[in-house]
């Protein structure tokens, strides 16, 4: 109803001079996503490292650590749910509620700043206990 609505605004307000295509998918209700798709973990990785190369001014090889703990906890999906915790998404941090993979990556940013210092640290901590 909205959308006709809309519609009727936008035809009153513009006249028909313009030839407007508008397409409307209507369809059943999709189903939750579980899992993230390859196309969107290749985005969860630009970002993680963009964000620590840019935001984070974190070098290669703690660049190269944050890779390798995220491939560990999660393999980069955002829908990652930890059966056994709370731990959710990306960097599986514990309570995490957003399924934003661009707030999940800096939640964990902020949770290995704060805890380790560095990525290497909180992987080096991985490495002996097989949670960080």
């Amino acid at each position: 109803m909205i959308v006709l609505i809309l519609m009727f605004i936008f035809a009153w307000t513009f006249p028909l001079t313009h030839n407007v295509q508008i397409n409307i998918n209507i369809s059943a209700p999709h189903k939750t996503q579980t899992n993230a798709t390859m196309e969107q973990k290749k985005h969860n990785k630009i970002v993680a490292m963009e964000y620590a190369k840019a935001g984070w001014d974190w070098d290669k090889q703690q660049r190269q650590c944050i890779y390798t703990l995220f491939m560990s906890e999660s393999k980069f999906d955002h829908f990652a749910d930890n059966k056994h915790s709370t731990a959710y998404g990306i960097g599986q941090v514990l309570g995490e509620k957003s399924k934003q993979p661009e707030v999940q990556i800096l939640h964990a940013y902020k949770y290995i700043k704060s805890r380790y210092s560095t990525p290497c640290r909180a992987m080096e901590f991985h490495k002996r206990h097989n949670w960080y």
